[in-house]
């Protein structure tokens, strides 16, 4: 009996716990359980849209309303309203697969948006032009009515960092839940429920999956809310009806208003002339970003600094990276950015991912004990291994040593990004030594030989023709070695006691984390491809250690 007694138990709380999965975990902005404990007159809609007040960087700061006034016949002050049938005939007249309906509760939310809350819609409007382009790109490739565009409208009001009192986040108002359900990654540093691109292919799933259980379009609109669950409870409690109208008495009291404020929202972005209803631009629409990927820790500070941008528009237009940091990891994160800007991020790399020195003084001995000669190995790769300590982690480690922790990765044939202490890490190094070494060392020369300025090697005094001279141009010395090529001079010129004409060359020591790209960078009229030509490279992988001969004159 005590058995059976138990298994009853189980039983329902199993139950429970499924109906708490398929009606709650899956809604999209919030739950029945959260519902219960609001007051009476919260209307999350509306709460959206007060969000904005805090979004003041997404208005022009040089917006004029007088300036931008749409053309119509109205005033800039004047605030027109129509009778019910008016406001019918025109959402009859709206070309959609989605059944657009007019009754009272429609009504409510058009006067909400068109009146009491109308500067705030005209700031929806603009958002729209960052969002909309990207929406309707997706919603098209994903075969979905264009009109679910608006339904972002009702769930964040636009705003890419708005949370519900039940905790959805983003744009498409996504519970934590749901947003890994659909492959979101959500951690202390990322939130991909605020990605627009991200989100937007997750909302397109779910709505897709609601379409093939319910075949109409505003039971997924309502499902999105409140989630299946509480949708199948309604459509039992009401007898088997199968259409919103007819089971809103049974739903949640948010998802009630939640397909009335779609419609209000489609009807407006469709007559928004008839209403005076001007948009206010945000600072950057869609077509004036482009993206550019990143696959080292930076924090968008250290990007706004050396681009000159306001980090405010950097967080603005990159919501995703909660803390303002694009981590590290195994994988390359976006950033958006303002598309004339583009170039002059691309021309601060270095110094926005400026390596810090490795500490030479643990460079001491090589990978078979032999100690390590400050001089010999000066501006070449070095091997080592690093002992790692208690609190470090691979991108600590790769700072230090200037590479990336996917060269270490790479180097150690890691698999994760776990340590331990005292595990041992192969690492490439670039050597360097101080001045007084160097003058210490020129002073104490052989007869015949001469001291390379940029590597700090000895070599054997060459002939007339070509002589290593120290680099003037590129500023990194520790990398390049130069020479002065005269074998290429004018034959005309040749014996008649004018000065021959000089090719330059540097030659560059590959560092670990070296491309061509940002070798090219380094040195003023160099290309990849000429880089390519002279070294005779049939690919644009890189050794460390390699010498690249790289043309700087003529």
């Amino acid at each position: 009996m005590k058995k059976l007694f138990r298994l009853i138990k189980l039983t329902s709380w199993l139950l429970a716990m499924m109906c708490l999965f398929s009606g709650n975990v899956l809604a999209g902005t919030g739950n029945e359980e959260a519902q219960a404990i609001v007051p009476a007159n919260y209307d999350p809609i509306a709460a959206m849209l007060d969000s904005l007040v805090s979004m003041n960087y997404i208005q022009r700061l040089n917006f004029s309303s007088a300036g931008n006034q749409q053309n119509n016949n109205f005033q800039p002050y004047e605030v027109p309203t129509y009778a019910d049938d008016i406001y019918k005939k025109r959402i009859q007249k709206i070309q959609t697969p989605i059944p657009l309906a007019f009754n009272s509760q429609v009504r409510e939310y058009i006067d909400m948006y068109a009146l009491k809350k109308r500067a705030l819609t005209e700031r929806v409007m603009g958002l729209a032009n960052l969002y909309f382009p990207l929406y309707e790109q997706i919603l098209d490739q994903q075969g979905l009515p264009l009109e679910f565009k608006y339904l972002s409208i009702v769930e964040s009001a636009l705003n890419p960092t708005a949370v519900s009192r039940a905790g959805a986040t983003g744009l498409w108002q996504f519970m934590l839940t749901t947003g890994k359900l659909y492959n979101l990654k959500i951690n202390s540093f990322i939130d991909e429920r605020r990605d627009p691109v991200k989100a937007t292919y997750a909302a397109c799933e779910y709505f897709k999956n609601m379409y093939d259980i319910y075949h109409d379009w505003l039971l997924v609109i309502a499902a999105y809310n409140c989630g299946a669950g509480n949708v199948n409870k309604a459509i039992a409690r009401s007898g088997g009806k199968t259409t919103f109208w007819e089971i809103s008495p049974y739903l949640p009291r948010e998802t009630r208003g939640y397909v009335p404020a779609f419609i209000a929202v489609t009807y407006l972005m469709n007559y928004p002339l008839e209403h005076n209803l001007t948009a206010v631009p945000p600072v950057i629409s869609y077509f004036e970003a482009d993206t550019v990927m990143v696959d080292q820790k930076v924090s968008l500070r250290e990007i706004a600094d050396a681009t000159g941008l306001p980090v405010e528009l950097l967080s603005y237009l990159n919501p995703v990276y909660k803390k303002g940091i694009i981590p590290d990891g195994d994988e390359s994160y976006i950033l958006r950015l303002p598309s004339n800007k583009i170039n002059t991020y691309l021309a601060n790399l270095e110094s926005i991912f400026k390596p810090s020195e490795p500490d030479m003084e643990t460079m001491t001995t090589q990978d078979d004990g032999s100690p390590v000669d400050p001089v010999l190995y000066a501006g070449k790769v070095v091997k080592k291994y690093h002992t790692v300590k208690r609190g470090e982690h691979l991108a600590s480690i790769a700072n230090r040593y200037s590479c990336s922790t996917q060269d270490l990765k790479r180097w150690n044939k890691l698999r994760t990004t776990r340590l331990h202490s005292g595990q041992k890490l192969l690492v490439f190094v670039t050597g360097k030594q101080k001045n007084e070494t160097r003058a210490s060392v020129k002073n104490s020369l052989p007869l015949n030989t001469t001291l390379n300025k940029t590597t700090g090697s000895i070599s054997p005094v060459k002939k007339a023709d070509s002589s290593l001279i120290a680099d003037k141009a590129s500023g990194h010395s520790d990398s390049v070695i130069t020479e002065e090529n005269k074998n290429n001079c004018d034959p005309k010129t040749a014996g008649n006691g004018t000065e021959p004409a000089t090719v330059k060359f540097v030659y560059h020591i590959v560092q670990p984390g070296d491309t061509l790209w940002n070798i090219a960078k380094r040195y003023e009229g160099v290309t990849v491809e000429e880089l390519k030509a002279i070294n005779q490279l049939h690919s644009n992988d890189l050794v460390p250690g390699t010498r690249l001969k790289v043309m700087i004159g003529g």
